[in-house]
Order: C-alpha cells, then structure tokens, then sequence
C-alpha cells in the first residue's frame, strides 16, 4: 500500500476508499456471482432450485461464520500489531489463525458430510427439495476447506496493505464462477450440481491467486513455528465472536424463516424469498464492503492512538452506506416487477405475485442495515466485540425472530414480511446508543 494511503498518516476519505472500493469490487464479484447462479437456476431449473438453494443457505453462513470468526479478529488483531510495530507478534496470529482455519474447515466437512441425511432434514426439505439440497451441499462441502482458507487470506493480505491483489482474486473468482454456471448450467444441463461445482472451483481460484504472496520477503504475512501463546488467537477469536454472531444469527434466523415460508406458502413462497434475498444481498455486500474498510483503516489507528482519524473514518464508511441503503431502497419500491423477472420467468405466477407483495412491504430494511453493519464492524475494529455482538444479535436473530413469531398473529403473511424491517429500524436505535456510549475519543484516547 502506498503511504499516499497508509491509514496512519495518509487523507482520510482518499485513504478510506482506497480499502473500501477494492473492497466493494471483491464482495461485489461474489455477490455477482450468486445471483448469477440464481439467475441461471431460475432460468433453466425452475423455482424449486431457487428454494433449495435457499434452504442451503444456514450450512453455508456456518462456514462464513468460521472465516469471520477467526478470520476478521485474526486479521484486526493483526492490524493492531502492526499499528503497534510488533511485528513479530503479527506474524504469529497469521499463522496460528491460518492453522486453526486449516483443521476447522476439514472438520466442519468431514462432520457434515458424514451426517448429511441429518442435516439435510434439519433445514426443513420437503421430498421434492431434498434431492436438490442433498446434491448441492456435497459438492459444496467438498470444496470446503479451500473456500475458508483461501478467505482467511483475504483478509490478512488486506489488512497487510494490498487491498487490490485481494480483491482482484475474489473477481478472478467470480468471471470464473459465472462462466463455468454458463458451461455447466445452461450448456450441459447439469442443473443445481452444475451451480455448485461452479462455485467450488471458483472458490479455489481465491486460494491459488494469493498463495504466492505468502513467499515474498517484503511483508509481515510470514509463517511462524507454532508454539503456545494462543491466548492471542482466543482474544482474536474473541473479538471477531461479534462476526460470528452476526453469520450464525443470520443462519439461524434463514432457517425459522424458510420452515415458516414452506409451511405457510408451499415451494413458491420459498422461492420468491430466495429471489427477495439475491436481490437484497446485493446491497448488503456493498456495504459489507464498505464496512470492512473500517477493519485496516481503524484497527491500526486505534494501535497508534489516533481518535480523530477514527472517527473521519467511521463517519465516511456511515454516510456511505446510507446512501447504498437509499438507492436500494428506492430501486425495490419502484422497479420490482423487473427485478423479479431477472430470476422467474412469467410463466410462474404465483412466485412471481408472493414476491411482489414481499418486495412491496420489506424496502424499508435496507435503508437501515447497511448502518447497521458499519457500526458492527466499527465495534470489531474497536476491539469491543459485547457491543458489536448486541448489534448482530439483534438485526440477525432476536428482533426478527421475535417479530416473526408474534406479528403474524395479528397481521397474517403481512407480520412475515414486515419482520426484518423492523428488526433492522429497532437495531439501528440500539447501535446509536451504544455508539454514544464508545466513541472513539473514549476507546482510543491517548495513553
């Protein structure tokens, strides 16, 4: 990284969107290229792909939840060593957080692969979607280990300074994605296999692009016998529990809402969810984005005590993400006819009316959470993981769930939809509060 854009020392906003357009181009090549995916299996599959690939998605934000976990607090904890000028120290996390990824990834799988029946039965499949999960998630599984180490690496060779070759591996990733989805889905016919063998090449295209970095001489990404002093990797652990809470709530929050969904409107309103979803996910990635600039940018201030830095930071990544919230918001409520018509063709009426009814009462969401999820990524960088966890919880798993089950009963299919919304408003109210109680003047004041 240049020191024109060195976060200790570099102009705020050029430094800022030197991590946050990068970073936005990579999560928008994996956003890409899911819907992608979506767009090809709606195509050419029909909507029962759609809903299987929906009722996957609590496995996969297991998988996400262990990359974030240790991943995001391996590579914060990291930064703030370097901010430090421990470098020594630094290249210890690397390693012992590459370590932990390694044997966790090949765990998970061989775990879910071993009780894949189970699992599969779990995510509530019916008999005419079990089949498409079951093969789905095998192939997924599979290329498990690569996906999660090849992201773990991401993260540190961002926060190490080269936010470009980073990212320019999750867009290798994603033009390969998508054209292997051409070949496999619409060429050959291989249907939600073919989506999925997709995506586990093109997910170890990530680990094969940022492999070489670990053999140069010039950076801190350097492996280190291991040997105790893993109270480092807990505390890193630790401060990136608030990232796993935030993928497991949204797991766990999929799940009660693909069980309500197939129960309450059958296969298609299953797929009009998932349709909802890609185009959500969208926005939500760009502020992902955006918010995870905030992870090298404060991190390595909060080392070298810096609060105003932290603040001009925090507050270009806040008024960034709501202007993605505003314009999302406006393109749901206004054109949704043809979004949904990129996934559904018109022949499937039913989907197509659930999901304009869906996208008619939930626009509202995405005004809110993309703050949301900056403030939870400012909490991480912080190194105040309760904080950031509260935010997460609560727009992920407790409010929606809560909503979900309560709001129905007065208000039918309208309370299902209407639940994230206003999760996310009443999230949004409590991570004002807490910021106001940990601003950076207080967390990162000189010593």
């Amino acid at each position: 990284m240049s020191k024109q854009y060195d976060p200790l020392t570099g102009k705020v906003v050029p430094t800022f969107f030197s991590y946050a357009i990068p970073s936005i181009l990579g999560m928008l090549s994996i956003t890409t290229a899911a819907i992608v995916d979506g767009i090809f299996l709606g195509n050419y599959v029909g909507p029962s792909a759609l809903a299987a690939i929906n009722l996957a998605i609590p496995v996969m934000t297991l998988l996400y939840a262990l990359v974030f976990t240790m991943a995001v607090g391996g590579s914060v904890t990291f930064g703030k060593f370097i901010g430090e000028k421990d470098f020594t120290a630094a290249s210890d996390v690397f390693t012992k957080t590459l370590f932990v990824m390694l044997v966790g990834s090949l765990v998970i799988t061989g775990t879910s692969l071993l009780f894949m029946e189970f699992l599969v039965g779990l995510l509530g499949a019916n008999d005419e979607l079990r089949p498409l999960v079951t093969d789905y998630l095998k192939i997924i599984f599979l290329f498990g280990p690569a996906l999660l180490v090849g992201l773990t690496l991401f993260y540190f060779v961002r926060t190490e300074g080269h936010p470009m070759i980073a990212n320019g591996a999750l867009l290798a990733s994603a033009a390969v994605n998508i054209g292997l989805d051409w070949l496999f889905v619409a060429e050959q016919g291989r249907g939600i296999e073919g989506a999925a063998l997709a995506t586990g090449i093109a997910e170890c295209v990530i680990l094969i692009a940022l492999l070489p970095l670990l053999f140069k001489h010039n950076n801190n990404l350097k492996f280190r016998w291991i040997k105790g002093g893993w109270n480092k990797i807990t505390q890193a652990a630790a401060n990136g529990v608030s990232e796993f809470a935030n993928e497991v709530s949204v797991g766990i929050m999929t799940l009660i809402f693909n069980w309500v969904m197939i129960s309450r409107l059958g296969v298609e309103g299953l797929a009009a969810f998932s349709v909802i979803s890609y185009i959500v996910y969208l926005g939500i990635m760009i502020c992902y984005g955006i918010s995870e600039s905030l992870q090298p940018t404060v991190s390595k201030n909060l080392g070298a005590r810096q609060p105003i830095r932290i603040r001009a930071f925090v507050s270009v990544a806040c008024i960034s993400s709501l202007i993605v919230g505003i314009v999302f918001a406006t393109l749901l409520a206004l054109l949704p006819e043809a979004l949904i018509s990129l996934f559904l063709d018109d022949s499937e009426v039913a989907t197509i009316e659930i999901a304009l009814t869906f996208m008619a009462l939930f626009w509202p969401a995405v005004i809110f959470n993309g703050m949301n999820i900056t403030l939870t990524s400012y909490f991480t960088a912080m190194h105040r993981p309760l904080e950031s966890a509260a935010i997460a919880f609560s727009r992920s798993l407790i409010l929606p769930a809560v909503f979900l089950v309560s709001l129905p009963i007065w208000l039918g299919d309208t309370g299902i939809y209407i639940s994230i919304p206003l999760a996310e408003a009443a999230t949004f109210g409590l991570a004002l509060f807490l910021l106001s109680r940990n601003r950076p003047s207080r967390l990162a004041a000189p010593l």
